[in-house]
């Protein structure tokens, strides 16, 4: 039994989040998603599911897919084994962390703390891709697979595997080769990988069903050319992106046009994260293409390293811009533009009208990114082309404008005033408190001495000898007498313990963090290690009154009509398929039933449409909306029987995989003794005439098939959209049903091609 229920992100663009049911016992949540507004509300169908989740398993780094993790875990009790590839843990907590930071820089935010995101990532577990994982306790006899999604380093799509049944959640896949990564295993030269076709059930999603990509040479070619002639304008371009996932692939691209023709303005990546992000991308190459391991191989490099320290400049914090005046290229995160060091930028460059802003995404729906896309999209309807041109805004907008600011006057010396008065009392404080330890010390020491003092011997001698002299007197008698000596004066302090052992002063093992390891893109020092020995950092002004990451400031919120006369353009550069790609892989797939999820309601609509259509395509296309829950159960009937000696001896066991089967004659009977049934051989009186006609059983896939046949010596090809003909007299085709039928003359290629196939069965 298999229930669908949708928590979030469906027939919408919303975040991703999907709770499975199997067997009415296990409850498995794909993804975890939220958006950077971090509204509680969204999450209110996630607060009812979260204790009973028995599984989580993420898919991509970014916030639309695990931007609700940490704080399900530290408030929502999701506490259930979590399950993901080891760039999606890296990165996606590099993600949380920039997002994080962003949101502190412009107002309160006590949503969920940095805490919250380390203790919920350390307990995720990690899996390689195509390395499949039983699961235990509750989730026993269930089997997890990781396969390579494409579109982030790290991208997962999950197999879910429950005796009979299979399941493929494939969302935000991309089957084409990019720069530092390869396509999805799903679809690998026209071929569906065999481990993940005809599923039981196929999640996907229809984001891009209604857009159809232009070539990638014309979208590259568009790119440079914008930022050439901006730039040769005196501009500045801002490309907003993630901070973790797409911004790897941005950055490398650049990179190489940047190498390639030797451009001398700077190349800069403005995170809160960036060096770490960085440093993260170098020790994950085995994660990335074939042809970047390649070329590691052969230079002994890792091209991303090569880029950061010669061309893509790093920044953390926003006035280090200030090193680089003049027209200039910033990747800053975020991509939604509503917060982070994009929007800031946007702020200031998107007033004059020499800059301009490349849109890589449509971003999130009611985003201001989303806004300026729509506005771009209605302005360049009239223009034709593969890519659309660049257009001029002439935009007037009202924007709430939230930033953190310095004190300064009044409120400096107020605030000063009252930090010397709460330095006072906390010195009060910890003058009585030391005075009290001091007093409990001093009765412990009057303890100690007064056990030092203990004696076996009889009239201690005064206080007025130093030394003790033996006492002859009471030395005596057969056995020795043990006897103590009065030494020079030492009082040795207690310990203390507890329930754990010896009590620890953790004063005496402090150390003190530099004040250049920590700038404002850090809120503590010790999460995030920003390579301080580069000459990115800036020195702090000696004649600052505060370290820069102490300077007294305060939250400020106003409204602002801002007036965008900035170039704006749209380039699709977030690594998903488009529509025509969807089309293709899903039908070619043929899974037994289709959810679709993560589209507008036109775009799902058109997908499940496309895929109505295929007459060799299912009839059980679903399109849920959120909230509903959808009972997408095979018919598949299981019974436990217990088996007699005399029936199992009599069985003609054949074996397929991993399973012994037998066709089996026998009769029921229910024993008052036992709760299980049991199946006995039929008695001979009871016994029809006659034989039982064969059975075959296995599933024979056409690839699988065609690689077998051309190891027999028999040319196979496939033609007519999936049939596989063979010496060109002999075709194989299977029906939507899975059946196998062999065409052809009878000859003796179509008894050796049938003879192979039969090989491929079980027959009973």
């Amino acid at each position: 039994m298999i229930v669908f229920t949708v928590i979030s992100g469906a027939k919408n663009e919303d975040a991703l989040c999907y709770l499975l049911e199997v067997d009415d016992e296990v409850r498995i949540m794909l993804d975890c998603g939220w958006n950077d507004e971090f509204n509680v509300e969204d999450l209110k169908h996630l607060r009812r599911v979260a204790k009973q989740v028995d599984a989580l398993l993420l898919s991509h780094p970014d916030l639309s897919h695990l931007g609700a993790y940490p704080y399900a875990y530290g408030h929502f009790g999701l506490s259930c084994p979590v399950y993901a590839t080891v760039p999606v843990v890296h990165m996606g907590r590099m993600c949380m962390y920039d997002i994080f930071q962003s949101k502190v820089n412009e107002a309160m935010f006590d949503t969920f703390a940095l805490d919250n995101v380390d203790a919920a990532f350390e307990k995720v577990n990690t899996l390689k891709y195509s390395q499949p994982m039983v699961l235990g306790g509750k989730c026993k006899g269930i089997t997890i697979t990781a396969y390579a999604a494409g579109h982030t380093i790290g991208g997962t799509i999950w197999k879910i595997k429950k005796d009979t049944e299979e399941i493929v959640y494939a969302v935000d896949y991309n089957h084409k080769k990019e720069r530092h990564l390869d396509g999805t295993v799903l679809h690998i030269n026209g071929v569906v990988l065999d481990a993940l076709s005809r599923p039981s059930l196929m999640i996907t999603d229809a984001y891009n069903s209604l857009i159809i990509h232009p070539a990638r040479k014309y979208r590259d070619a568009a790119l440079f050319d914008t930022i050439t002639n901006t730039m040769k304008n005196k501009g500045s371009v801002l490309l907003p992106t993630d901070s973790s996932a797409r911004v790897l692939e941005l950055a490398y691209l650049l990179d190489q046009h940047w190498a390639f023709y030797q451009v001398s303005y700077p190349l800069i990546l403005l995170t809160h994260q960036s060096y770490r992000t960085i440093q993260f991308a170098k020790s994950m190459l085995e994660w990335m293409s074939d042809a970047i391991n390649r070329q590691f191989d052969t230079n002994n490099d890792n091209l991303i390293l090569y880029a950061s320290s010669r061309y893509l400049r790093l920044c953390h914090r926003y006035k280090e811009l200030s090193k680089y005046p003049g027209p200039k290229v910033v990747l800053a995160s975020n991509s939604s533009l509503d917060t982070g060091y994009a929007r800031d930028l946007l702020l200031e460059w998107g007033t004059s009208e020499s800059n301009a802003l490349i849109l890589t995404d449509r971003g999130p729906p009611n985003s201001l990114a989303r806004k300026l896309y729509d506005e771009w999209d209605r302005l360049s309807q009239s223009n034709d082309g593969p890519v659309k041109p660049p257009v001029n805004l002439n935009l007037m907008m009202n924007l709430l404008i939230k930033k953190k600011v310095p004190l300064e006057g009044t409120e400096l010396s107020e605030y000063m005033s009252e930090l010397r008065k709460k330095q006072e009392r906390e010195a009060a404080q910890a003058a009585l408190i030391a005075k009290s330890l001091s007093i409990i010390e001093d009765d412990e020491s009057d303890e100690s001495e007064s056990e030092i003092g203990d004696t076996d011997i009889e009239e201690l001698l005064s206080k007025n000898f130093d030394l003790y002299v033996r006492d002859a007197t009471k030395y005596g008698g057969f056995f020795k007498q043990t006897q103590s000596y009065l030494m020079f004066p030492y009082v040795e302090k207690r310990k203390r313990y507890d329930d754990y052992g010896e009590i620890i002063q953790v004063d005496q093992f402090a150390r003190g963090i530099g004040d250049e390891n920590a700038g404002d893109g850090d809120v503590n020092g010790d999460k995030a290690d920003m390579n301080s020995d580069k000459d990115e950092f800036d020195k702090e002004d000696s004649t600052n009154v505060f370290p820069e990451s102490n300077v007294p400031t305060k939250y400020v919120s106003y409204e602002q009509e801002i007036k965008f006369q900035c170039q704006i353009r749209f380039i699709d550069l977030e690594g998903t398929n488009d529509g025509r790609s969807l089309k293709t892989i899903v039908p070619q797939v043929q899974p037994r039933k289709l959810i679709v999820v993560h589209a507008s309601p036109e775009a799902t609509n058109d997908f499940a449409q496309s895929c109505l259509a295929i007459k060799s395509m299912t009839r059980d296309v679903y399109t849920p909306d959120v909230g509903e829950v959808l009972n997408v159960s095979a018919a598949t009937n299981f019974y436990q029987v217990k088996l007699t000696d005399a029936l199992v001896s009599s069985l003609k066991l054949s074996k397929l995989e991993d399973y012994d089967i037998a066709f089996v004659n026998g009769k029921i009977s229910f024993p008052p003794d036992s709760s299980l049934p049991v199946l006995d051989v039929v008695p001979i009186e009871e016994l029809s005439s006659g034989t039982h006609n064969p059975v075959f059983v296995g599933e024979v896939k056409l690839t699988e098939l065609k690689r077998v046949l051309q190891s027999e010596g028999i040319t196979a090809e496939f033609k007519d959209e999936g049939v596989l003909v063979c010496n060109e007299k002999v075709a194989v085709r299977k029906t939507p049903n899975g059946q196998l039928i062999l065409e052809g003359s009878l000859s003796d290629d179509y008894y050796k091609i049938r003879t192979i196939i039969y090989a491929q069965h079980a027959i009973l």
